[in-house]
């Protein structure tokens, strides 16, 4: 039978002090859970003391940058297209171009992708014209992964090796580096050294000649390959597959009914790598199967989309970037609503792309300023801005889901860390634990008020701040004028609805 005495519990008389409870086992302290909440305070706030996103800026364009083309296999290989047709493939572990290809096409590039992994291990880069209407696909010694750049540049003194099968990372001394470099003590001894000649890499890629070339009559948009196949397809007026084998004419048009839009944006799903996505200026997305040759569904949306991407782990879901200043995201096998809304942005989002772990996303939009977000909430984690930054049109993950980077107008394509606190170089084994025991305390204590609001805290532009407060102003205003128009209106005829039934007018099939 249990029992419970009053007198252990009340005080003797009415003078008397109340009794205190104390836990006297030897493994608890009556303290913990004040201390821990110290402890993380102190976290929480060196998190943000020690946040230093911005890692580089890739320069070397002479126009705005306004298309990356990331390689799924290499971690330190991105091209770059600028608004002048100029193609610059970038070296992230050098920070340097490593091949310039003036002119490669007349006007904007509209978009530039890698192929396949060919028999002999090469990759080709592809790109595509904007105004021209031409594609080229490019081949160099450059794009060869672990070929020593001495290779590359006849006559320079480099002898430092493209290792690009490594992982990415940041040494003490602030220079990117990658696993994986390949030295030759005969070439080290010899006088090695970084010293390059930029002038004999500038020209490398002057006389550097299309490996195929197609035409067509409308410029293009966009370009993304198959993950495996010799196949690729690009966004013009309509969608169009192409053969890298064979001859300079289409193998197929896709389009859905008779629409006469113009297809902006073109991703092929990572998974199911048969399924095709694109978005069009009439506000469209269509999902097309290239085995049938035919557009799927299509839905109509309230807003164009500028941009489009697959979740690398989640084959059905697919993200959209928005004129409406928002990102989506849609499973497939349900269209008529969007899983979720993610909203803060204050310009048209232009650019997106999933992490490899398919638990985060970026985007950078009009507004000059990149974002991180979670995939389960509605509110970015992180936002990145630099004061000479301008419109981001473009932005993507590296491979190792360790660095971000964003192409803008002001042709620089930026570097950023993924987590902007975290160290990179070489950690000790006690510093890690360190940095991992904190980051469990900030989660455990993140919803407490003065943790969440440390935690979350972003300065932003003022102009950013500004348009921040109108964006919600204006938001309060509609929802006062659709409050009044239901009080005055018959009972039952204006019925409130949900923000995500608004985002799809139609879907069809």
């Amino acid at each position: 039978m249990i029992s419970r005495s009053l007198d252990d519990h009340l005080p003797s008389s009415s003078t008397a002090p109340h009794p205190l409870q104390r836990n006297l086992a030897p493994h608890l302290h009556p303290f913990q859970k004040p201390r821990e909440y110290t402890r993380a305070m102190t976290a929480v706030k060196m998190d943000r003391m020690f946040a230093k996103p911005f890692v580089d800026a890739l320069g070397g364009h002479q126009d705005g940058v306004y298309c990356l083309g990331k390689d799924s296999r290499r971690v330190g290989i991105v091209a770059g297209g600028g608004g002048d047709g100029e193609v610059i493939v970038h070296s992230l572990t050098l920070r340097r171009p490593l091949l310039k290809i003036p002119n490669a096409h007349k006007g904007m590039i509209g978009g530039l992708s890698w192929t396949s992994e060919s028999s002999d291990g090469k990759r080709q880069l592809i790109s595509v014209g904007k105004l021209d209407g031409t594609i080229k696909i490019w081949k160099s010694k450059a794009f060869t992964p672990g070929l020593r750049e001495k290779e590359v540049f006849k006559g320079s003194e480099f002898s430092h090796g493209l290792g690009d099968e490594g992982a990415m990372h940041l040494d003490e001394a602030g220079a990117i580096g990658e696993e994986g470099y390949q030295f030759d003590d005969d070439e080290e001894e010899e006088g090695g050294g970084l010293n390059i000649d930029s002038n004999k890499r500038d020209k490398l890629g002057e006389n550097l000649e299309p490996l195929l070339t197609y035409t067509n009559k409308n410029g293009f948009n966009g370009i993304d390959h198959h993950r495996t196949d010799s196949i690729f397809a690009t966004a013009s007026n309509t969608v169009q597959i192409w053969d890298e084998t064979r001859s300079n004419s289409a193998i197929s048009n896709l389009q859905f009914g008779n629409s006469l839009e113009t297809v902006n944006k073109i991703k092929f799903n990572q998974s199911e790598t048969s399924v095709l996505a694109s978005v069009g200026n009439d506000r469209t997305m269509c999902l097309y199967d290239i085995r049938t040759g035919k557009a799927e569904r299509r839905i109509v949306m309230q807003f164009v989309s500028n941009a489009i991407s697959w979740c690398p782990t989640l084959p059905t879901m697919m993200l959209l970037a928005s004129e409406d200043h928002n990102l989506y995201t849609f499973d497939i096998r349900n269209l008529n609503s969007p899983n979720q809304i993610y909203k803060g942005h204050v310009g048209g989002v232009m650019g997106c792309d999933w992490s490899p772990t398919g638990e985060e996303f970026v985007s950078g939009a009009y507004d000059r300023t990149v974002r991180l977000w979670n995939r389960e909430s509605g509110k970015s984690r992180d936002v990145y801005h630099t004061k000479r930054m301008q419109r981001v049109f473009d932005v993507t993950y590296t491979p190792t889901a360790d660095f971000v980077l964003s192409a803008s107008d002001d042709g620089n394509v930026r570097i950023w860390k993924s987590n902007a606190s975290k160290k990179l170089g070489v950690i000790s084994t006690v510093e890690r634990q360190a940095i991992e025991h904190r980051q469990k305390l900030i989660e455990r204590y993140s919803t407490e008020k003065g943790i969440k609001s440390i935690k979350e805290r972003r300065h932003v532009p003022q102009s950013i701040h500004n348009a921040t407060k109108l964006k919600r102003e204006m938001i309060e205003s509609r929802k006062v004028k659709e409050d009044r128009r239901r009080d005055h209106s018959r009972k039952g005829r204006e019925k409130p609805k949900a923000e995500r039934k608004k985002a799809v007018i139609v879907e069809q099939k």
